[in-house]
């Protein structure tokens, strides 16, 4: 479902297919609102992995949307300094987001950084 998902915008476009290698990890929604933060409000490319509270707030706003078995993936956690494994999704420098679905909905937040 997620490669569906990243597909109608057109990724991936890496060299190495993550859905295909595993690159891909599964998020707990508090996962997945910071991975938003971060990829919506800091710089990947300069390991600012801590994102501002209102940034934090406002991510896990958004994902009360989707119900509560609601997948969520991404290529890293964005966290404690690093993309902790991270696997690009593009051919970008630096890039992260997180795709999330339920029974009813599904979204794509992707975020691309050349330094």
């Amino acid at each position: 479902m997620a490669k569906a998902i990243a597909g109608q915008v057109g990724l991936p476009t890496a060299a190495t297919d993550p859905f295909a290698s595993g690159g891909m990890i599964h998020l707990t929604r508090a996962e997945a609102a910071h991975v938003l933060a971060v990829a919506g409000a800091t710089s990947l490319a300069y390991g600012q992995t801590l994102p501002p509270t209102a940034a934090l707030k406002e991510a896990k706003n958004g994902l009360a949307d989707l119900n509560g078995n609601a997948t969520f993936l991404s290529n890293g956690h964005w966290g404690s300094g690093s993309a902790e494994g991270w696997s690009p999704l593009t051919a970008s420098t630096f890039d992260g987001g997180v795709i999330g679905f339920d029974h009813v909905s599904a979204f794509i937040f992707w975020v691309e950084e050349e330094d």
